[in-house]
This record gives C-alpha cells, sequence and structure tokens, in this order.
C-alpha cells in the first residue's frame, strides 16, 4: 500500500548504512588531489576519520582547517552503516554516490549516535548537494522515529543515474555508530547496500556543470563554423588570441575583435546580456531577440525560458491563465502566480442593471442589460422573480459623450416614482432617496470630448406606481442622446481582472452577483447570520447571498498535510491534520467542520475522480484499486455552512 502523509513542515532527509574497512593510512602529507582515486569503484565507499575532537556537532569536524582534506585515516565501508563502537571524540566524512535501482519515489532514513547529517545531490555535482536528513542527537542503531528531521519526505529518482551524497557524523562519548536505509519502489525498507553505492573520485572537470559546457562548446563551436562555412580548427580550447573566452571566428563573425578582450563585456543590441553570455548561450549579440517570439534574449535568461525556442512565449510558466508574451508585455512576473496582467474588461452596449426585493437592495434577484432606463411598470414586477411593489434596482454604466472636439455641456435628468441616486463620475449629483410620486430632477455636466465618465444610478419603488427614467440631453443642441449608442458597461459574463473599487472582486463578479463595483464592499455580510463576508464568498466560491456554490471563482485552502507514499500495491493512504484556521486566519473549530473529500485522477489538470464524503472524525483514507501510473490526488476540508476549501496542492504518487 502507498501510505501518503503530509506531516507539517516535514524536510527531506535521506539515510545510511553497511561497513566493511581496510587498513587505514596517513594522508596529513598529501596534497587534497593525491588523496581522492583516479576512478569510482562500484560497491564501496571511502569513510574519513578525525580523531581527538572534542564535543558532539558535525560543526566541530567540518570547522577544522584540515576538513576535508587531511584526515588522520581512512578506510572502506561496503554499505552506509558504521556498527562498532570505534572510539571517542571523533569525525567521519563519507562521500561517494548512490544509484537507484528503478525510476521512483525513494524515502531515506538515518540513526546514528551522537549527531549527524546526510547530503544528497540531485546530479553528480557536489555543488547541488543539500542536507537532507539529519539526527540530532542520538539514537539507537535502527531507530528512525525519535526526531521528525530523521526521515526524508519522498524524492524523485532516476534509475541508473548516480547521486552524490556525503555523510558527516560525530561521536562525543559512549556509544557510536550510523546507518542510512532507503524504501522505494519494489523495495522495502534496508540499508543501502554495495549494489547501490561506489566511491568518490577525482572527477574529469571540477564540476559535472563544467564538464557539460566543455563538450556543449565544443559542438556548438564546431556547428557554428559548419552553419557559417567557416575553416574550423578542432583544437581545444578553441581559438582565443584575447583570452577572452569568445572563440575568434564568432568574434570576428559579430564584428567583435579577436584582439580586444574587453568586448566579451560589450552589449551590442541592448538585451541586457554581454557578448560572453550570448556566446555561452548560443544566441546572436546582435539580434535582441533570437529566436523572434517577441521576448528578447536577456529577459528570457533571466526568466528560465530559452531565447532559442520561440514556443515558449505561448507557455504559462507560473499558471496564472496569461501567456509569457503577455506577461512580458504587461510588466509582470512571468513566475509569479499572484501578479497577473490585468485583462481589460469586455463592454457591452448599454447599462447593466442589478434587481433586488426590498427597497434598500436587500435581497438580489437577477441582472440583465437595459439598453437604457426608461422604465414605466406601473404595477407590474420590473423581473422575473420581483416583487411588483417593494423592490430596488442598481444601473451601472459608462457614457460616451458623441462630440468630437472641444467641451460641451450635458444635461442628465432622472424622473422616478420614488426614490432615486444618480451619481456622474463618483459625484452624488442627484440624492432624492425619498418616497414620492413621478418627479424629475436635472443635473449638468462639462465633459470634453472622449472624456469617458462612468453613470450610477439607484432606484427604490415602495408602492402602487413604478417609474424610472434617464435621459441625457446635449444642452448646446437641445439634443437628447441615444442611451443604446453612447451608453457601455462591463460584460457581467467576461472574465476579467478589472477591480475599479479595488476591494478585491472583479467588475464582472460583482455585477453577476449583486453586488455595487464602484463601492468596496467585500467586508460586508449580505447571507443572513452567517458571519461570511462578501470576499470569503467570493475566495470559497459561494453566492454571497445564499452561500450556494458557485462555478465561476477559485475556492480557499485547507491546512491538510501532505502525502507521501510507502510500497505501491495498486493503492494510496492519505493522511491529513486537522485544520485548525480559517483562510482569513480566523480560528477552526473541529465542531464547524462537515466532512473531508479526496480528489484524484492521472491528469494533473483533471482530477475527475473522487471519494464519498469522509467523516470529520477520520484523517486518513485509503484509495484502492488504482491501476499502474502517475496518480495526483488533492484534498477538500468542508464546513457546516457548506463552504468548501481551496483544494491543496495537487501531488502526485506513482503506482507500479
Amino acid at each position: 500500500m502507498n501510505t501518503l502523509r503530509k506531516p507539517l513542515l516535514v524536510p527531506l532527509f535521506f539515510a545510511i548504512g553497511g561497513c566493511q574497512v581496510w587498513q587505514g593510512r596517513d594522508i596529513d602529507s598529501l596534497p587534497p588531489t593525491a588523496s581522492l582515486p583516479e576512478q569510482s569503484e562500484p560497491g564501496q565507499v571511502n569513510i574519513r576519520y578525525w580523531m581527538d575532537i572534542p564535543g558532539a556537532e558535525p560543526s566541530a569536524l567540518t570547522e577544522l582547517t584540515r576538513y576535508p582534506d587531511n584526515p588522520d585515516n581512512i578506510e572502506t565501508l561496503n554499505s552506509l552503516q558504521q556498527t562498532q563502537n570505534r572510539a571517542d571524540d571523533y569525525g567521519a566524512m563519507v562521500q561517494g554516490f548512490i544509484t537507484p535501482p528503478q525510476n521512483g519515489l525513494y524515502r531515506f532514513f538515518v540513526s546514528g549516535d551522537d549527531q549527524m547529517e546526510f547530503w544528497l545531490s540531485d546530479s553528480q555535482s557536489p555543488d547541488s548537494a543539500v542536507r537532507i536528513a539529519t539526527v540530532p542527537a542520538w539514537t539507537r542503531a535502527g531507530d528512525y522515529s525519535k526526531y521528525s528531521s530523521q526521515t526524508s519526505a519522498p524524492i524523485e529518482l532516476v534509475a541508473d543515474k548516480r547521486y552524490y551524497f556525503r555523510i558527516i557524523f560525530k561521536e562525543r562519548a559512549g556509544n557510536d555508530h550510523f546507518d542510512v536505509s532507503w524504501e522505494g519502489p519494489n523495495l522495502g525498507q534496508q540499508v543501502i547496500g554495495a549494489d547501490s553505492i561506489s566511491n568518490w573520485a577525482q572527477p574529469s572537470y571540477p564540476t559535472e556543470e563544467d564538464a557539460i559546457k566543455a563538450y556543449s562548446r565544443g559542438y556548438r563551436i564546431g556547428f557554428f563554423d559548419s552553419q557559417n562555412s567557416l575553416s574550423f580548427n578542432p583544437q581545444y580550447p578553441p581559438l582565443d588570441e584575447d583570452g577572452d573566452g569568445l572563440y575568434d571566428n564568432w568574434e570576428t563573425y559579430y564584428g567583435l575583435n579577436p584582439g580586444n578582450p574587453d568586448d566579451a563585456s560589450v552589449d551590442q543590441d541592448d538585451d541586457f546580456l554581454t557578448a560572453m553570455e550570448e556566446f555561452e548561450l548560443g544566441t546572436s549579440p546582435d539580434k535582441e531577440d533570437t529566436d523572434g517570439d517577441g521576448i528578447p534574449d536577456g529577459a528570457e535568461f533571466a526568466y528560465n525560458l530559452s531565447p532559442l525556442d520561440p514556443s515558449d512565449a505561448a507557455a504559462d510558466s507560473d499558471s496564472d491563465g496569461a501567456n509569457n508574451l503577455e506577461e512580458y508585455l504587461e510588466g509582470t512576473d512571468l513566475n509569479d502566480p499572484e501578479d497577473v496582467p490585468e485583462t481589460a474588461a469586455e463592454l457591452t452596449a448599454g447599462f447593466t442593471g442589478q434587481y433586488y426585493s426590498g427597497t434598500s437592495f436587500d435581497s438580489f434577484i437577477d441582472y440583465r442589460t437595459d439598453n437604457a432606463i426608461q422604465f414605466n411598470w406601473r404595477s407590474s414586477a420590473p423581473i422575473s422573480g420581483s416583487p411588483s411593489d417593494n423592490f430596488s434596482v442598481r444601473w451601472s454604466g459608462i457614457f460616451q459623450p458623441p462630440h468630437a472636439s472641444g467641451s460641451r455641456d450635458y444635461r442628465f435628468t432622472v424622473r422616478t416614482d420614488d426614490g432615486v441616486r444618480l451619481y456622474v463620475d463618483s459625484d452624488l449629483a442627484i440624492d432624492q432617496w425619498v418616497d414620492r410620486g413621478a418627479t424629475a430632477n436635472s443635473y449638468t455636466r462639462t465633459l470634453s470630448a472622449g472624456e469617458d465618465i462612468p453613470i450610477k444610478m439607484e432606484y427604490y419603488d415602495a408602492r402602487y406606481g413604478a417609474v424610472a427614467e434617464l435621459s441625457i440631453t446635449d444642452v448646446q443642441t437641445n439634443e437628447e442622446i441615444d442611451q443604446a449608442s453612447t451608453i457601455l458597461s462591463t460584460d457581467p459574463i467576461s472574465e476579467n481582472t478589472i477591480d475599479t473599487d479595488g476591494d478585491g472582486l472583479p467588475d464582472s463578479w460583482e455585477l453577476r452577483h449583486g453586488t455595487d463595483l464602484s463601492v468596496a464592499d467585500s467586508t460586508m455580510v449580505l447571507a443572513a447570520n452567517s458571519g461570511i463576508t462578501v470576499l470569503e464568498a467570493y475566495q470559497s466560491n459561494l453566492d454571497p447571498w445564499t452561500l450556494e456554490p458557485l462555478a465561476d471563482s477559485e475556492p480557499d485552502t485547507p491546512d491538510t498535510t501532505e502525502p507521501v507514499p510507502t510500497e505501491p500495491d495498486g493503492s494510496v493512504q492519505m493522511s491529513w491534520s486537522v485544520p485548525q484556521k480559517r483562510a482569513d486566519g480566523s480560528d477552526l473549530n473541529a465542531g464547524e467542520i462537515s466532512h473531508y473529500k479526496i480528489f484524484y485522477g492521472l491528469e494533473e489538470n483533471n482530477l475527475d475522480m473522487e471519494t464519498q464524503d469522509i467523516s470529520k472524525d477520520q484523517t486518513s483514507y485509503v484509495i484502492e484499486g488504482l491501476d499502474r501510473g502517475i496518480w495526483f490526488f488533492s484534498i477538500r476540508v468542508y464546513d457546516t455552512n457548506g463552504l468548501a476549501s481551496q483544494p491543496s496542492n495537487v501531488e502526485a504518487f506513482q503506482i507500479n
């Protein structure tokens, strides 16, 4: 069974085991390179010892001036394990390579007496090694549960690939031992043995990265000469008269001087890459955008894109819905999903009207587009589902004055039965929020050509007749302006990031769900006695008035824990901790939790299967009958008011 646990704040760690020794030798007088074998040998690793070092901290060893090149003696281990009680007050270091037998996820376990650290790289290079497991104090041999830091999270490894590792061990007094175990695909927990280790040897290049660079440089130089019909000299290092790191043929071709070392630092095309950087990347130093995808070479390099691949401009590096080219052009961060380009609002002709029951926008009924505000409903309901009396309406739009040049006066006239408020460019121009018979009021505003201004008209009907009319008149010509051709409003059906009032709610969402796009109302509570604000409802994918689930926004995140796999057999157990907080930081009592639900599937962006409701009293659940392949899992928590959390981060696990 794959047991998927997500313990809080669990760092990645690996473990070690196995021991066989050979005669130690004093290498204090040897230079560092002489102390390393020329070739890596499988089945064994060297362990280096430094004696008479007080203290239990690994730093007591690593801060020695003779660490790591001059130990007191060297011995050999045939597994990542030392079992004998060797001495007191000493330190040891083991380094080499681990080679996994199969592709998949591995976990590592360490024990030791007194303290130890285990470091692992994602390649053969020690430069990439990170500390992934520790024993912060002593443990018994094979006891991996005393401290959480003894066990790593799952790490994806590739079969037959060598990974550099390093063990640092410090003994103070008494018993002393250490071991490292692992588990993985078709591999039960066991000490890492001779068939998976090999010793550290002097590399051909300082790092694997340097070796790759050397190969790449030679290949690209040959290709460059061939592509441009230049004479290729196969000597290595390549021809470089001025010693600036640039191949002479390359400098000549691009108008640089093979005899001037200073031109390696110039930026010919103003793409924020020097000639040296362009040479290393294979880009053109005289072309700002080598692949012609609209993103300059320097920007692509800075955002980990390829300046030689035009297709990555259409990719979405941070999965925020905007492609890389759109983000570059808008000046947002290509790798930050929270930094999203502002999407222009889609506009539609006429006002958007929001209709409510009650004379103070008490309960939202629906919205619609009205080409003009010219209504005399008399004793009829204004919209399906609305009462014929005691209702209210809010119309929102943008007036585009039709004159082509100069300034012009426009008169805005409202005639209503009963109350009305008219806002012109956010100014309260008419305020008659009272019961009354059909009465007209006017307001005049001078507008320049092209000066678009927002218009908002609020109206209520108490009883009997219902009249709501707005007219706009050009004072100079005394002609009434056609509203259908001069009024635009945000299309409520569109999805965009425009937030006029800056309250965290997009304008189109506010229009669809009965909130005011020109007033910061996200902290209001519209669902009676719920305590749920409009913003919380939006974040939780709920109707702010009824708290019924919606399908047009993203919900909140649960405080769940991260799954971790063990041996695969077609089933997965997911475990989690009980969430303690809501998204806004407020406390979440256990009694407020209704249930949990796990969503899963074979595609990361399509978790099309789900479990039944899982009791609030459970903190784990087994999913069985999974076919071979990589499965993706996420979990949500639901409260007693129907609020659904945002899915947890999607985690991938391989079933073999």
